[in-house]
């Protein structure tokens, strides 16, 4: 995957694995970090790190299963088999519920505006999440809310 490219990203978070939200956002960005096509993207970044931890790995174990692993079905396998945590199908809906909710800080709060801003969107207050946030970068659609 070469996140170098223009329109070139990965896939939206709200896009489950294995019944996980950021899962295969996360499989994406390190398959382009392992290619060295990358670009501003960080393989091991917050959010990616939070589908790290309900697996029970580092991040040099979740790059190991990408790396070693054959498509994304054979990096869930691998998560399964080798991570400390095996998170039950309770613990994936609260976690997916918090990913899918979870907006900045106040401290975040200027580069979340920024980023809006960048994208032409600053008038749509009602982004508020990360997953939102991403996918309007990401030239993605996001239904106006009230």
């Amino acid at each position: 995957m070469d996140l170098t490219k223009p329109g070139s990203y990965p896939r939206s978070g709200r896009e489950t694995l294995g019944g996980v939200v950021y899962l295969a956002r996360a499989i994406d960005k390190m398959r382009a970090d392992l290619e060295g096509k990358a670009g501003e993207y960080i393989a091991a970044c917050p959010q990616s790190r939070k589908v790290y931890d309900l697996f029970g790995v580092t991040p040099e174990q979740f790059r190991e299963a990408v790396q070693k692993s054959a498509g994304d079905e054979g990096v869930l396998r691998w998560l399964q088999e080798h991570g400390t945590a095996q998170p039950s199908k309770e613990d994936i809906a609260r976690f997916n519920e918090r990913m899918l909710h979870d907006g900045p800080s106040a401290g975040d709060m200027d580069y979340f505006r920024h980023t809006l801003e960048k994208a032409g969107q600053a008038h749509r207050t009602d982004i508020r999440t990360w997953v939102d946030l991403q996918d309007i970068e990401e030239e993605r659609p996001v239904p106006q809310r009230a």
